[in-house]
């Protein structure tokens, strides 16, 4: 894969600010009461596992990338999943 530079510096842009909202997720996630386990460690894994990801498409390595994104795969879905749930429980009224 060919990145041209300034797709490689906004990806590692992308890919700092997704740090930050890792280590901004892990500490709900570490305080977690065992009911709602879940739902922080979900929101922590999301950034953390696109931060590698960023950084192998800003590199051009194909091979982590797809690593990444099939750990990254079930977590979304695992998120929508959930979502969907929650939309179940509490239905607005319209």
């Amino acid at each position: 894969m060919d990145i041209p530079s300034a797709g490689r510096w906004i990806l590692l842009t992308f890919a700092a600010i997704q740090l930050v909202h890792a280590v901004w997720a892990l500490r709900p996630a570490l305080r977690s009461r065992p009911g709602e386990r879940v739902d922080p460690w979900l929101e922590f894994a999301d950034p953390a596992v696109g931060v590698p990801v960023a950084l192998a498409l800003a590199f051009g390595n194909l091979t982590a990338f797809l690593v990444g994104m099939a750990v990254l795969g079930p977590i979304l879905a695992a998120q929508l999943v959930r979502s969907f749930a929650a939309r179940r429980k509490n239905p607005t009224s319209a």
